[in-house]
């Protein structure tokens, strides 16, 4: 894809979030990251400065404890956007990575010029909330969900949030996910499948 185009396909995803945004204010160049399948755009503990937008493909993000143990905390399949807001925003080095499970066409802008730039234009500044909101709402819900369900519900719920993702994710991954090891999730995925049997 030619970089017109990639920034064009954030100027869209921007724009549908709410409003109308004048980009001419935008001059900051924008970088391309092509991640193959098994890479990541950062690691853990790196710093990732920039705001970055997931073109094509599907991402992981993932934390690893102290004692090497993964735990993947969501999945973002394009496009969106996608990083460390925490990152971003006040320099501090991320607390997981973004691991590419299919290769990927990534962009990104230095959030720091991008922001000087854009944080006079209210259209901007309105979408990039309902984003935020989008988020805060979704940690919300994962959180809720850890506490109060079941295995088997929070892999429904798996399943409800990410209707096509199911057979493009290793059960590995999605077993980390939900809280529970590959082995209990396959005896839930035959349970719920003989119980539709019947």
């Amino acid at each position: 894809m030619e970089r017109a185009q990639l920034a064009n396909n954030i100027f869209s995803y921007f724009n549908d979030l709410g409003g109308e945004i004048d980009w001419r204010a935008l001059t900051t160049p924008l970088d391309v990251h092509v991640t193959e399948k098994g890479q990541y755009l950062f690691q853990q503990g790196d710093s990732a400065k920039r705001l970055y937008f997931l073109h094509s493909g599907l991402v992981r993000y993932v934390s690893v404890s102290d004692q090497g143990k993964e735990f993947t905390q969501t999945f973002a399949q394009a496009p969106r956007i996608i990083g460390s807001t925490r990152a971003m925003v006040t320099g501090s080095p991320v607390l997981f990575g973004i691991q590419a499970l299919e290769d990927c066409v990534i962009s990104s802008y230095d959030w720091a010029e991008f922001y000087q730039q854009m944080r006079h234009d209210n259209a901007f500044l309105e979408c990039y909330l309902h984003f935020l909101e989008s988020i805060f709402i979704a940690k919300e819900e994962r959180e809720s969900t850890f506490v109060k369900d079941s295995a088997e519900r929070r892999y429904l719920n798996f399943c409800q949030a990410y209707p096509t993702l199911k057979e493009r994710i290793s059960q590995q991954y999605i077993a980390s996910y939900i809280g529970i090891t590959p082995v209990a999730l396959s005896r839930i995925r035959q349970q719920l499948k003989l119980s539709n049997q019947g």
